[in-house]
C-alpha cells in the first residue's frame, strides 16, 4: 500500500454508474453506493439505461430520496457511452470516478485515489481481475506493476503507459479531473469507448500520479459486451483511430505501430478466438488483421516487443496459424487458472 499523498478533505467527488438490468447484483451496488457517498466530498449519479428486469423500483426504493445521489431513468437505452456522457453534465464534483454495478468496489478504494489526486489530473490505480472466488482465483489487469510506489509522471510518459498497454484503458482503475474528461469524451460505439475517453483525458493533462494501490476488482459476468459472439472489429477499428488521433503526436511512429499490433491486429483475433465465433468472422478478423500487420514497421515493433512483432509476422505470412496458436495459449491458460483455483 503507498503512502497517502494528502488528506482528500477539501476535494470533491463524484460517482458516475450506468446500469442496465442489473438484476440481482443491483442490491451490492446500492449498498456499495451509500457508503461511498458517505464520505466527504462525495456524491453520485446513476443512470438506469431502460432496465427491463424489475431492477427499477429497488433503484428508486434505495436512491431516490438521497440527498447525495442523483438517480436518472430512461425508458429505452442509449448504449453506457451515451449515458456516462449524460452523467457527466449531471456531476457536482471535481473529481470523476465511473465503475460498474457488478464489480467489487468501495469506499475505501475512492479514499485511497482521492488522497492521491491533490494537485494532478488522473489517478492511474490498479485494478485486479477475478475469475473464481478464491483469493488466488485472480491477477492484475490494469496497472504498472513495476512502479512499487506513488509517483508523478509527466503527459508523455502517461501516453507511452497507455500506448504500450503498461495501462489499459479501463475507466474504474482511474480517477480523473472533470476538467482533463472535457464534453462528451465518450464515443457512440458498442464497446471500447472507455479508451478513447481515457485518451482524451491523458491528452488535456498536465499531471499524472501512479500509484500501486488496487482499488477495484472486475468480475467478467456472463452478459458482457465483450463476451460477444460476433465481436464488432469496426469498434476496435474506431477506437483505435480515436485513441491515436488524441495521442500519436506524442508517441513515437514506433510506439503507434506497437498499439495498431497490440490493441486492433492481436487483439481483435484473440478477441474472436476467445468468444469462439464462427468460421466465417474468423476469416474475415483474421484478413482485416492480417491486412493492418503488413502496413507495419516489424523492425520498430519488434524494439518494443518481440513476441508482438512474431505474431505480426505470423499475421503476414501464415495469417490462418495465429488463431491456432491463441487457441492452444488460451487453453493452456484456462487449465492453469482451473488447477490454481482447485489448490487454493
Amino acid at each position: 500500500m503507498s503512502t497517502p499523498a494528502a488528506d482528500p478533505a477539501h476535494l470533491t467527488a463524484t460517482i458516475i454508474i450506468g446500469v442496465r438490468n442489473p438484476g440481482a447484483a443491483v442490491s451490492g451496488m446500492t449498498a456499495r453506493l451509500l457508503e461511498a457517498v458517505e464520505l466527504p466530498g462525495v456524491d453520485a449519479v446513476v443512470i438506469d439505461d431502460g432496465s427491463t428486469d424489475g431492477s427499477s423500483p429497488v433503484l428508486v426504493a434505495a436512491l431516490e430520496d438521497h440527498p447525495r445521489i442523483t438517480l436518472v431513468r430512461h425508458d429505452e437505452s442509449a448504449g453506457i457511452a451515451a449515458r456516462r456522457n449524460e452523467a457527466l453534465e449531471r456531476a457536482g464534483g471535481e473529481l470523476i470516478w465511473f465503475v460498474d454495478h457488478d464489480d467489487d468496489w468501495s469506499a475505501a478504494g475512492l479514499t485511497t485515489l482521492m488522497r492521491h489526486a491533490d494537485g494532478v489530473d488522473i489517478v492511474f490505480a490498479r485494478a485486479d481481475f477475478a475469475w473464481g472466488p478464491g483469493p488466488r482465483d485472480r491477477r492484475l489487469v490494469d496497472g504498472v506493476a513495476a512502479w512499487p510506489a506513488s509517483r508523478m509522471i509527466p503527459k508523455r510518459t502517461g501516453v507511452r503507459l497507455l500506448i504500450d498497454g503498461s495501462v489499459h484503458g479501463f475507466l474504474w482503475s482511474k480517477l480523473f479531473r472533470r476538467s482533463a474528461l472535457g464534453s462528451a469524451p465518450f464515443p457512440a460505439l458498442v464497446s471500447q469507448s472507455d479508451i478513447v475517453g481515457v485518451a482524451r483525458a491523458v491528452a488535456a493533462a498536465r499531471t499524472i500520479r501512479v500509484i500501486p494501490d488496487v482499488v477495484y476488482v472486475y468480475r467478467r459476468q456472463p452478459g458482457s459486451i465483450t463476451r460477444s459472439r460476433t465481436p464488432d472489429v469496426r469498434a476496435l477499428e474506431s477506437a483505435h483511430d480515436a485513441v491515436l488521433d488524441r495521442l500519436g503526436s506524442f508517441a513515437t511512429a514506433a510506439e503507434r505501430d506497437t498499439f495498431t499490433a497490440r490493441f486492433l491486429c492481436l487483439a481483435s483475433v484473440n478477441t474472436a478466438v476467445r468468444w469462439g465465433v464462427d468460421r466465417g468472422v474468423m476469416r474475415a478478423t483474421v484478413r482485416a488483421a492480417s491486412a493492418r500487420a503488413r502496413s507495419l514497421e516489424l523492425r520498430a515493433v519488434a524494439g518494443e516487443s518481440l513476441p508482438l512483432a512474431a505474431a505480426m509476422t505470423l499475421l503476414r505470412v501464415a495469417p490462418p496459424l495465429l488463431p491456432l496458436a491463441l487457441r492452444t495459449a488460451l487453453a493452456g491458460l484456462d487449465a492453469f487458472r482451473a488447477v490454481r483455483s482447485r489448490v487454493s
